[in-house]
């Protein structure tokens, strides 16, 4: 994945510290890096670089797929604060049956961006079915967000969004927990 150019990453963190001087945070030495930290975490988490395509198969079948446990890490598009939790992704192939490693890749490419959990799992349904020609798809993601947890509601809790595209089927929606 490639990074903004370091002139971009240093304006970054000239914007942070005045943000972090607007709102009184002067004076701890504590906080003295603190904007080149984040700048230089942001242009490594979110390099906004291509998305690298699926890996594609001959599909041996159309026999159910199903990725479970697959951990990802976001931002939250709204605040900027951190969601993360697990996702399962089931899908029916067509012709063509992606690399197992690939669809985690493409969870996290998709994550590594300023991005909303709804979207998160409607991304990887199209790419999915758009993609690697899937005749169903599923995606379940089970994430924490930190926009909910340290602001707004100030309550902690798990949040569930099911994207299902494709063609109807019974045992991808059983798979994701949707039917």
């Amino acid at each position: 994945m490639s990074r903004p150019p370091p002139d971009r990453v240093s304006e970054a963190e000239a914007h942070l510290a005045a943000a972090l001087s607007a709102l009184g945070f002067v004076g701890d030495p504590e906080l003295g890096e603190s904007p080149a930290r984040l700048a230089d975490w942001l242009s490594e988490f979110t390099p906004g670089a291509p998305l690298s395509p699926l890996s594609l198969f001959d599909a041996p079948g159309q026999d159910l797929v199903c990725l479970r446990g697959l951990p990802f890490y976001s931002i939250c598009a709204h605040h900027l604060l951190p969601f993360f939790g697990e996702a399962t992704v089931a899908y029916v192939p067509g012709a063509k049956v992606a690399g197992l490693g690939s669809v985690p890749r493409l969870l996290r490419e998709l994550a590594r961006r300023p991005q909303l959990q709804e979207r998160l799992g409607a991304q990887l349904a199209e790419a999915l079915l758009n993609e690697a020609g899937a005749v169903a798809v599923g995606v379940r993601l089970e994430a924490r967000q930190m926009c909910m947890e340290l602001r707004g509601a100030e309550s902690p809790g798990l949040i569930l969004t099911t994207a299902l595209r494709g063609q109807a089927n019974s045992a991808v929606a059983r798979a994701v927990g949707h039917g």
